[in-house]
C-alpha cells in the first residue's frame, strides 16, 4: 500500500495523532455501473491537478481531502478507553458513498490558520527585528538620530 496521498500537493501519510487516515480508491476491479461511476469521481479528483496520473490497486487520498460530515465516525470526535479511532467514511448499499472534495489549497490554509498565539507572537518579533536590521543598515543616519532624540 503507498505510504503517501496521491492528490496533486499533498505529502500526508498516516499520522492518527494530527487527524490523518488514508483511504483506499475504492471499487478497484468492479464492474458494476454505479460503483464505475463513483470510482471515476475519485480518480477524476486527483487528476484534477495530475492529468496524466494513473490509480493503482492500492492508490490512497488522506482524510484532509473531506468535508468532516463526509465522515461515519469521526477521528477527532471519539474515543474508546483512550485509543483514537480510525474515521470510517459514509456507506450505502454499494460502498464508500461520499467523494474527496478539498484540494490542496484548501488544506494548506487550513495549516497556516492553525499557527497558535505564542507562534504568531514569536514570528511577528522575528520580523520586526528584521525590517529594523534592515533599516538601520540602509539608513544609518536615521538610527543615529532616533537614539539622539529617545536615548539619550
Amino acid at each position: 500500500m503507498p505510504a503517501r496521498c496521491v492528490v496533486g500537493g499533498c505529502n500526508n501519510t498516516r499520522n492518527i495523532q494530527e487527524g490523518i487516515a488514508l483511504h483506499i480508491i475504492p471499487f478497484y476491479g468492479d464492474d458494476r455501473p454505479e460503483v464505475k461511476k463513483r470510482r471515476k469521481r475519485w480518480v477524476d479528483f486527483v487528476k484534477a491537478k495530475h492529468a496524466k496520473w494513473e490509480p493503482s490497486k492500492s492508490s490512497v487520498i488522506c482524510s484532509k481531502h473531506f468535508k468532516p460530515d463526509d465522515f461515519a465516525r469521526r477521528l477527532d470526535v471519539q474515543e474508546e478507553n483512550g485509543v483514537l479511532l480510525t474515521p470510517w467514511l459514509q456507506q450505502d448499499e454499494f460502498g464508500i458513498s461520499t467523494f474527496p472534495s478539498l484540494h490542496a489549497a484548501v488544506v494548506a490554509s487550513e495549516k497556516q490558520q492553525s499557527v497558535s498565539g505564542a507562534d504568531r507572537d514569536r514570528m511577528v518579533r522575528y520580523f520586526t527585528e528584521q525590517m529594523f536590521s534592515a533599516l538601520i543598515y540602509q539608513f544609518p543616519f536615521l538610527f543615529n538620530f532616533l537614539k539622539m532624540k529617545y536615548f539619550l
